[in-house]
């Protein structure tokens, strides 16, 4: 009777296909059967069992089964039911100091794994809350699923306290959102939820939940319990071969060709190295692409782009094919448009090169960069199908003049900085003394999280990445303040990491409210903090913009962070000099538990920089920065049009 009745009261409250299907499992038996008909269906197909959940327990349930380990959250009265699931689990829940800290920890542990991360808030301003990291996750790809509360189903539209237009809202900032009105509901939009924040580019997803279908009751037979299968996501378009060959016969012929690679390739470190090595192409990549091609590697040109290596964007406009894989032509890497690869644009009209690109969303065809040929499909399976139409590059002599010309930049344009002369020390100097303690030390796993700012961008300068997926940050949207929540997430997600926290006090000061988690968890990150009591980056773009007109770009009235961590009952540490930085860095590093170092830095400009406006190869060097910053009666270099963004 009480299978029957389950069946009974899915099936009125739903005409789900799934929840169909169930029912159907469940009574299969036709009244008008005779009862020797009943008892050999019973006998040859054992009754799925049968239990008692509420809407919350039932979401639990299938997160668990979908193989997720921890979620970030923050409760309130409208997820509470849900909340509650989680008493007791063995999904570890994290408090995070507010809802916008959560959404980023998530972010963080999704972009160190690949995994889909999970933050769960309440309605109203729980969710509002959620806009930036929901946004943020959109545009740097990464697949979140936040699970929001919201007030009962009979009061949705009244303005009810906490109330919010939930899935409006995140409608732009999310690959796709759904409010669930009715219990039978869960299990597929758990389900559709997870395939799609992992299909094609991982995204964002938002399942809101209102408070009475979270607290209702039900009888749930196990298959419905377990809808939500573990790694389930679309299938990747399948590859064209006349495109394949075509790629093909512009990597054999070109003379001078370059790989730029972005996040897309992280699952495929080893397929980029082998088509680099076997065809002799210099690399470059992305800031999200960082370490999937090793850096040490005489083939790589590091980062391009703004901040970038002088030598790869030098190398972006000279060569004749550009293979992009996994990249998406961010404006941040291109300079202005109309000035971008003229000799690959050139090539391209003579059909010996161009433009390469390979990407898993058929609209970004175009989007910025028509490109020669376009390989739509998963990067990973694009190069396993390109690789064996390539021809191997050595004794080229094309190649092996184009490789000395890399070289002769990367001699000539090392990343560098004018050290001070009083003992003080710099962000550079403390990002060089870090790498150089890491690989003293022989650390290989290793994943640093940062803020936005010079602290970022000379962190992908200072710093040799060797593995993918170990550079956290916000690329695309920019969010000041992602560090810490980051590094927390990366850590929880990948405990035998060594985790490290490179922040500017900007972005340190808007979400330092999260040391509360990292000493509630005892949560063991190594937090730097470059202290130059200024937004440096926005601060040089004032001197350069705005005649020097400064506002809102210094931080006068900074806490002593060191005071501050202690507060929390963290470790702190302060360096301002070059004599005790070493002695300072081996410390932390020792460190077993979470620490935080003040490093109070002179403030600097982060060089090379491509102006708005310019081309990739029309930098501002090393050279012009006395002109840049009107020092040392250098003649000062005027900039004219918009600042950057």
């Amino acid at each position: 009777m009480k299978s029957r009745a389950a069946a009974v009261f899915l099936r009125r409250r739903g005409g789900l296909a799934m929840t169909r299907m169930v029912a159907a499992a469940i009574t299969r038996q036709d009244p008008a059967r005779s009862r020797h008909s009943q008892s050999r269906w019973a006998s040859s197909r054992p009754m799925p069992s049968l239990k008692q959940m509420t809407g919350g327990e039932l979401i639990h349930s299938l997160l668990l089964k979908a193989g997720v380990k921890q979620v970030f959250g923050y409760s309130g009265g409208a997820v509470l039911p849900l909340v509650d699931a989680f008493v007791d689990s063995p999904i570890q829940w994290y408090t995070s100091s507010h809802e916008q800290c959560a959404g980023h920890s998530a972010a963080g542990a999704a972009k160190a794994t690949g995994d889909v991360g999970v933050c769960i808030v309440t309605s109203g301003p729980g969710l509002t809350n959620l806009v930036t990291p929901l946004y943020d996750a959109m545009t740097d790809g990464v697949p979140l699923l936040v699970l929001s509360g919201q007030v009962p189903t009979g009061a949705m539209g009244t303005d009810a306290f906490q109330e919010c237009p939930a899935t409006e809202i995140t409608q732009p900032c999310t690959k796709w959102n759904f409010v669930v009105h009715q219990y039978h509901q869960i299990p597929w939009a758990i389900a559709e939820a997870l395939r799609i924040a992992r299909s094609g580019r991982p995204g964002p997803v938002h399942v809101d939940l209102p408070k009475d279908v979270l607290s209702l009751k039900a009888i749930v037979p196990q298959i419905e319990e377990s809808a939500a299968p573990v790694g389930v996501r679309d299938a990747p378009p399948m590859l064209e071969l006349p495109q394949l060959e075509e790629a093909a016969r512009l990597i054999n012929g070109a003379k001078k060709p370059i790989l730029y690679v972005g996040q897309g390739a992280s699952d495929c470190p080893e397929l980029v190295r082998e088509l680099a090595h076997r065809s002799r192409i210099p690399v470059t990549t992305t800031c999200h692409g960082m370490g999937i091609f090793d850096e040490n590697d005489p083939l790589s040109l590091h980062m391009l782009g703004m901040h970038g290596a002088a030598y790869a964007n030098f190398a972006i406009q000279e060569a004749d094919l550009i293979v992009a894989v996994g990249s998406r032509f961010d404006d941040r890497t291109t300079g202005a448009m109309t000035k971008y690869a003229p000799v690959a644009r050139a090539a391209a009209q003579d059909g010996t090169g161009g433009i390469i690109h390979m990407d898993i969303r058929r609209e970004s065809f175009g989007k910025v960069v028509d490109p020669t040929v376009s390989l739509w499909g998963d990067c990973k399976h694009s190069l396993q199908a390109l690789f064996p139409l390539i021809a191997d590059g050595a004794g080229n002599a094309d190649r092996d003049a184009w490789l000395n010309q890399c070289n002769e930049w990367k001699s000539e344009h090392k990343f560098a900085y004018a050290k001070p002369m009083d003992g003080k020390i710099k962000t550079q100097q403390v990002l060089e003394c870090l790498n150089e303690v890491l690989v003293d030390r022989k650390l290989d796993n290793w994943t640093m999280a940062t803020g936005v700012g010079n602290h970022q961008m000379m962190s992908c300068q200072f710093v040799r990445w060797t593995r993918p997926r170990t550079f956290i940050t916000s690329g695309s949207l920019g969010v000041m303040g992602a560090g810490l929540p980051y590094a927390i997430g990366v850590k929880v997600a990948k405990p035998d990491d060594t985790v490290i926290l490179v922040d500017g006090d900007g972005s340190f000061g808007m979400t330092n409210m999260d040391l509360q988690t990292v000493a509630r968890y005892q949560i063991p990150v190594k937090m730097m903090v470059m202290n130059d009591a200024r937004q440096q980056m926005v601060w040089v773009w004032q001197k350069l913009f705005f005649n020097s007109r400064f506002l809102s770009v210094t931080n006068p009235t900074n806490p002593d962070f060191v005071k501050l961590a202690e507060a929390y009952g963290i470790k702190a540490l302060s360096c301002d000099n070059e004599s005790d930085m070493r002695k300072t860095m081996e410390e932390m590093m020792d460190c077993k538990g979470p620490v935080l170092v003040d490093w109070k830095v002179v403030p600097d400009i982060c060089l090379p920089m491509v102006a708005p406006g310019k081309g990739l190869d029309e930098m501002m060097l090393l050279k012009d920065r006395a002109g840049l910053l009107g020092e040392d009666d250098a003649e000062k270099i005027e900039f004219e049009g918009l600042a950057p963004s």
